[in-house]
């Protein structure tokens, strides 16, 4: 039991650039989607396809679509971020700065940052990793009277953290790539891999080893700020 605690608290996204020499056993891959396979879905529906890219050719490929900056992100991002390690552990919630450009941090630079962001490729965002997981969300899977599927959304989140946890133990490096559901995205992903139109792009996840160490601060509000006895507001 201390083992599957440890596990979860160690877990963690990683954000270093991945050595894309090393690659990946194929076994440890099987593993991770052997995990994903296990995680609770809504009323079992398994509503989940992954594509495991690691041809070179076709990372180059997908490297190569265009992202485009998106202002919401970036004011969003903006109100969540700590500048310290101190502000941080204060908080208990939100993120450490430090890794976003300096014009993102500060308040009076940011909307000249904004209307100064050029559009890039998700290259950027891949960082050199050998293997790429592309995780498509099929709606027409839904559990039954749950119209928009917010019990299918649930389900995703499950399979990741499957994933993620066993990822971890294997020491697989693992972070999860927001930026592939873009709409703009999405649509040339689709095109590239041969995705059927009724499936929707949720998550990518950079599986790899990292180029060099990289730890951070990891912050989590303390259980007796979020549990309560009985009713809400009562110490537990």
């Amino acid at each position: 039991m201390e083992d599957l605690l440890g596990t979860m608290q160690e877990r963690h996204s990683t954000r270093a650039p991945f050595d894309p020499r090393k690659q990946v056993p194929k076994e440890d891959v099987r593993r991770i989607l052997e995990a994903g396979r296990w995680a609770p879905t809504p009323h079992n529906m398994q509503n989940f396809e992954i594509i495991v890219i690691d041809d070179k050719k076709v990372l180059r490929q997908v490297g190569s679509i265009t992202t485009y900056p998106s202002p919401d992100f970036i004011r969003e991002n903006f109100a969540q971020l700590s500048a310290s390690e101190e502000e941080l552990s204060r908080k208990k919630v939100g993120i450490l700065g430090m890794g976003f450009p300096p014009a993102w941090r500060e308040k009076a630079k940011l909307e000249t940052a904004i209307k100064e962001e050029t559009n890039g490729t998700l290259d950027e965002t891949i960082k050199g990793s050998p293997a790429v997981l592309i995780v498509l969300h099929d709606a027409r899977r839904r559990a039954p009277a749950s119209e928009g599927d917010e019990l299918g959304t649930l389900g995703l989140g499950c399979m990741m953290e499957n994933m993620w946890l066993m990822a971890e133990r294997l020491g697989v490096g693992f972070q999860i790539m927001s930026v592939f559901s873009d709409d703009s995205v999405q649509k040339d992903l689709k095109k590239l891999l041969n995705i059927p139109d009724h499936m929707a792009v949720s998550f990518a996840v950079r599986l790899g080893y990292p180029t060099r160490q990289y730890r951070y601060l990891r912050v989590r509000r303390d259980v007796a700020s979020f549990a309560y006895g009985n009713r809400y507001g009562e110490e537990l």
